[in-house]
């Protein structure tokens, strides 16, 4: 699946980190791998933790995505469709002392394999068309520290990277328990003619965690 010419002229000129990927922006990240901001451990899955470290691991199932742009002619609608198949792991990591909750503060790691991509549908001038969608975008850090505030939000403080979509700063993560994190993030530009939301959920799990 690939975004057409028009799409892709459309989306370069979108205020907001959009969940569609063109082949430009993917090679202008691999160009850049040895950069400050691509250079760095995020696609190693068996790299060291930072000490005892428990992890949670993106669900795929839980994603949604709902992008709109109003423009004069038509508006653009775009929406995540969790029934196609993902393509990818992403795992979140936090220290532990006891192996059951993670600590108040701490170091945390973000590890991935695969391209994190799915499928989108993309609502146009009276086309209905499938485009390549991805979570985790462009040169993402590999982690940094946190703290888990007394609301129950996590704030992240990255090492490296550059944060995008729900990573970014309109991002909200809240521990749900000691198995559950929600990500949510809604960004709006141009008195709201320019709207998108995004929901995830993080669940524990194996993520080479103790290697």
């Amino acid at each position: 699946m690939t975004t057409s010419a028009a799409t892709r002229s459309i989306l370069a000129r979108a205020a907001l980190p959009m969940a569609l990927a063109v082949a430009v922006a993917a090679a202008a990240c691999k160009e850049h791998a040895l950069g400050t901001e691509c250079d760095n451990a995020r696609t190693q899955l068996s790299r060291p933790t930072d000490g005892k470290m428990l992890a949670f691991a993106l669900a795929p199932q839980s994603i949604y995505y709902h992008y709109r742009e109003i423009n004069p002619a038509d508006t653009m609608i775009i929406d995540w469709d969790t029934s196609q198949i993902y393509f990818g792991l992403a795992c979140l990591r936090f220290r532990t002392t006891d192996s059951v909750h993670i600590d108040p503060v701490g170091p945390f790691q973000l590890v991935t394999s695969g391209s994190n991509g799915g499928t989108a549908w993309q609502q146009w001038h009276g086309r209905t068309d499938s485009v390549v969608a991805y979570t985790i975008w462009g040169c993402a850090g590999d982690g940094g520290t946190y703290r888990l505030q007394s609301d129950s939000t996590i704030s992240f403080t990255w090492s490296n990277g550059q944060q995008n979509r729900f990573f970014g700063p309109a991002g909200v993560h809240r521990l749900r328990g000691d198995s559950l994190i929600q990500t949510t993030a809604t960004e709006s530009y141009r008195a709201d003619s320019t709207h998108a939301d995004w929901r995830v959920n993080w669940v524990r799990a194996y993520c080479g965690e103790g290697l």
